[in-house]
């Protein structure tokens, strides 16, 4: 009865959670296993890897996506429509968002030294300058 408690308790963490239980140690089985587990519809490893699931499933929707709209005759073709003028708009005003958020002043502070932090800090920038030579 106590195992059957801890197995709930520990299904609900993963789902409130997202996460592995914090008590729960990986099982290494081999390859065929796991799919043979995976394809009966596993409830445990199911939930253990939905992240995992997720990312796959997602990848899949988009390539039928792309399947559906490049090689079949679903949508209708259309002719291409270029405007150099409404390029240029779109593009000089990704130029200034771009920029007004690159100026932006960040509050953030470092724990160790107490000054502000920043997003390229010296350390990468010497180390991207050590690659370049």
């Amino acid at each position: 009865m106590d195992s059957s408690s801890n197995k709930g308790e520990d299904q609900t963490m993963l789902l409130e959670e997202g996460g592995q239980v914090a008590g729960a140690k990986p099982v290494y089985a081999s390859f065929t296993s796991q799919m043979l587990r995976l394809f009966c519809m596993d409830q445990i490893l199911l939930l253990e890897h939905r992240v995992t699931l997720r990312a796959i499933s997602e990848l899949g929707g988009h390539l039928l996506y792309f399947y559906i709209c490049d090689r079949t005759n679903i949508f209708g073709e259309s002719e291409k429509n270029y405007s150099r003028d409404l390029f240029l708009f779109l593009y000089f005003l990704l130029i200034i968002v771009a920029a007004i958020t690159s100026f932006k002043v960040h509050q953030d502070k470092s724990t160790f030294t107490g000054k502000s932090i920043l997003y390229l800090n010296r350390h990468q920038t010497e180390e991207w300058k050590g690659w370049m030579q």
